[in-house]
């Protein structure tokens, strides 16, 4: 039995209880009352005589009552039907938009706007959908940059290994050989801890180890780790302002990760110059700055730097590693520990990113 029959058999059952209960509490009333008025006290003659009209009265009236309910079954049922269309057509949209949404079609989306219970089904169903959406797209997104970016290792790796293979090679050319396919190799590695990474903080276990942390000491920790890459490229770390200690609420590691990803962020599109770490601090934030004076980014880039999988031109270098996720990982990294980040950058002329983080009380 489906909901729209369900529906009307409880508003004719609910018609039905109410024209019973008024006929027999109607038969009964109306009897006593013509009873005490018209009979109660009445000689015996004038009751034989009125008997009968009181009789046919009764009869009437219940007649009357008969029809009537008769019609409030009928004016029942036309308004069931009514009232079941209008409930079960916005149903019947969200069956229909479940369905598509399970055979992949994510842009199917319900008109419905309505303020009640199911119009508030109907938002909801529309931002799962909404959602789907955006998933299937990171997904899709994810599968063309990690094939593009094994295809171009994996191409050069195998090159190379015929290369090796010739005997006219001279030992020269073989180390430079091998140092190149260390390098594709490292690239793989790399593409593999992001996903690792995005694997882990998307986790429903992910957990923060909050404490009380001088941000000074976390960031003079950090440039070690990723100083190696800078004079790669003959980059220099510039240092300012970490002599006074400045405490936050945070997790050590995670706030490391921020700072590292930034940095090597900035390393990999900075070819020459500097990079600029400085901290400072006001009645509300921490604030962490970390200037470059690379390529910049475009302005039609700058909306969408924190998205997953977005990158670039730029990005899509022979030089440029990655899945487009770092920037995303540290916005997210971020936001767990209610702190924020803001960007400004020109073009071939340096970026400077600022993160936020609350003061520690």
């Amino acid at each position: 039995m489906n909901f729209r029959i369900k529906l009307i058999l409880s508003y004719i059952g609910v018609i039905l209880a109410v024209i019973i209960f008024s006929f027999i509490f109607s038969s009964i009333f109306v009897r006593q009352i013509f009873v005490r008025i018209i009979i109660g006290n009445w000689p015996h003659e004038i009751d034989l005589l009125l008997k009968p009209q009181v009789t046919m009265f009764l009869n009437t009236l219940r007649m009357t009552l008969v029809w009537s309910g008769v019609m409030s079954i009928f004016i029942g049922i036309g308004v069931a039907l009514i009232v079941s269309n209008l409930t079960v057509r916005p149903l019947k949209e969200m069956q229909k938009l479940a369905k598509r949404i399970s055979q992949g079609d994510y842009s199917a989306r319900i008109g419905l706007k309505s303020r009640d219970e199911i119009g508030e089904l109907a938002s909801s169903l529309n931002y799962m959908a909404e959602q789907l959406t955006d998933i299937e797209n990171m997904r899709k997104k994810l599968v063309q940059n990690v094939s593009h970016d094994l295809r171009t290792p994996l191409t050069s790796i195998k090159g190379y290994l015929e290369l090796l293979e010739d005997e006219s090679f001279t030992e020269e050319e073989k180390i430079k050989s091998i140092n190149t396919i260390q390098k594709e190799v490292e690239r793989m590695e790399t593409i593999v801890k992001e996903i690792t990474r995005l694997s882990i903080i998307d986790g429903k276990n992910y957990q923060l180890d909050i404490e009380k942390l001088d941000l000074n000491s976390v960031v003079k920790e950090s440039i070690p780790i990723i100083n190696i890459e800078a004079e790669k490229k003959n980059i220099q770390i510039q240092i300012d302002s970490l002599q006074k200690e400045i405490f936050i609420m945070g997790d050590k590691e995670k706030v490391k990760e921020v700072i590292i990803n930034l940095l090597s962020n900035a390393i990999k599109f900075t070819n020459e110059g500097f990079i600029k770490i400085s901290t400072s601090q006001n009645k509300n934030y921490v604030s962490l700055i970390i200037e470059d004076t690379g390529i910049g980014i475009d302005p039609e880039d700058m909306p969408h730097i924190f998205e997953r999988f977005y990158r670039g031109e730029k990005s899509r270098s022979k030089n440029s590693s990655g899945l487009g996720i770092g920037l995303s990982i540290v916005k997210e990294l971020l936001y767990m520990q209610n702190g924020k980040i803001e960007v400004e950058s020109k073009k071939n002329k340096g970026s400077k990113f600022t993160v936020k983080f609350p003061v520690a009380d």
